[in-house]
């Protein structure tokens, strides 16, 4: 049997719930080396854009409410309406990844905007094309093994995570799209 100690910053009481943060911070791939996980809401994860088109930093900002520097965004719930309402950290994440640009009180242009959000979606569709399977795919093989070892498993996940990681993002593109012209925006199906 193992025994993990753990040593608290502050006094816990027996039952009482505790998170384990795992080196804040870090990207998914760095979880994978060194600990055999990754996480598909992981809000320090990156996809890395080799295109010119750059969204509206602050508009983005404002329509998920997320506030604070780039090293500290965090979801503030006090802006929303429906206090119900939830951002996992892949938005944040997406907040942190994707290129934006801000010139202090100079407006974007919608037609601009539309253009950049469609050449993002377009790169973000073509790095899940280039994996071999789709999320179902994906998933349905996860939910098949019966009895798989750990590494493949954990393999698998990862790939998953980021699927869905570069799915957010396009997600959080087209939400960007249908909140900044006031009106519904149809999304693609994705992989």
């Amino acid at each position: 049997m193992l025994e993990v100690m753990i040593n608290a910053g502050q006094q816990i009481k027996k039952g009482e719930e505790m998170t384990i943060n795992y080196m804040n911070g870090q990207k998914n791939d760095m979880f994978m080396q060194r600990y055999g996980f990754s996480s598909s809401v992981n809000p320090w994860d990156v996809i890395q854009f080799s295109g010119n088109a750059r969204i509206h930093l602050d508009s983005f900002l404002s329509i998920f409410n997320i506030s604070g520097l780039p090293e500290e965004y965090y979801h503030n719930s006090q802006l929303m309406r429906n206090r119900d309402a939830f951002v996992d950290g892949a938005i944040i994440a997406a907040a942190r990844t994707l290129p934006t640009w801000s010139d202090g009180d100079v407006p974007p242009l919608p037609s601009a905007e539309r253009k950049a959000v469609k050449e993002l979606q377009e790169e973000c569709q073509q790095m899940l094309a280039g994996f071999p399977t789709t999320s179902k795919e994906d998933q349905k093989l996860l939910d098949s093994m019966l009895e798989a070892g750990r590494p493949l498993e954990a393999a698998i996940k990862y790939r998953l995570d980021r699927k869905k990681f570069i799915e957010k993002v396009m997600q959080a593109l087209v939400d960007r799209v249908g909140n900044r012209d006031n009106q519904p925006y149809q999304s693609q199906k994705f992989h």
